[in-house]
């Protein structure tokens, strides 16, 4: 027993001088509902799991609105500072659909002043504030789907890729971490009703950090397996 206890005392000793240098690669096939890893933002669209994918349709009584709905990544807590995103057989029908990275800005109090986004979509890029949407007069694609999407953050740099394609390629220095990553849903709707659809079979994100007390607790659940 003394054994294993100092095997525990080194482990927890060298994970405080690591902090957070390990990274680790987190999967989703969308096989079954995992509400633990994703949490819904908004009321206007709805979010399930069939078939091995993940669908989405806009779901609204609204008018003259843009709708931003965002199915946020929680399994593991961000800041992060140094991350892939691979999505696999994505698009969507009558929406903007893709992949939101944003950062949480405070103000002097420490109180979340707004949130800013920038949002990856299959067929071009927007940012946004607090939820509103603010259209890009860049580059669009006519790619609402994609075999394969890419979005890799790095301190502050953002690329995204599709279908192996370099697409976006730009740094901004007030975005050198991120506390947030989801799904994004947008669309418009008018007088008519919108009822956009979107889907995605499988989300890879790679580079997310592993705290010193995940850390702690696997190390301890190998001990006692060990000792079993």
């Amino acid at each position: 027993m003394k054994y294993y206890l100092r095997i525990l005392i080194t482990s927890i000793t060298l994970l405080i001088l690591q902090e957070f240098a390990d990274a680790v690669t987190w999967q989703d096939d969308f096989n079954q509902e995992t509400e633990d890893n994703w949490q819904v933002q908004g009321n206007d669209s709805v979010w399930y799991i069939e078939h091995g994918f993940l669908r989405t349709n806009i779901q609204t009584q609204k008018q003259w609105q843009t709708i931003f709905e965002l199915y946020q990544f929680t399994a593991i807590s961000g800041p992060y500072n140094n991350i892939t995103v691979k999505i696999e057989n994505i698009g969507g029908n009558d929406v903007r659909f893709g992949i939101a990275l944003g950062k949480r800005f405070l103000n002097d109090d420490g109180e979340v002043e707004e949130i800013g986004y920038y949002l990856f979509f299959t067929n071009d890029m927007q940012a946004s504030r607090n939820g509103k949407v603010f259209l890009s007069p860049g580059k669009r694609w006519h790619t609402d789907a994609l075999n394969e999407m890419v979005l890799q953050f790095d301190n502050g740099r953002f690329q995204l890729f599709g279908d192996t394609e370099a697409r976006l390629d730009f740094l901004d220095a007030n975005m050198t971490k991120i506390d947030i990553i989801g799904f994004v849903l947008v669309g418009y709707v008018t007088n008519i009703a919108n009822n956009g659809s979107a889907w995605a079979e499988k989300i890879t994100i790679s580079g997310l950090p592993v705290s010193p007390k995940r850390k702690v607790t696997t190390i301890w659940g190998q001990l006692k397996q060990k000792q079993l």
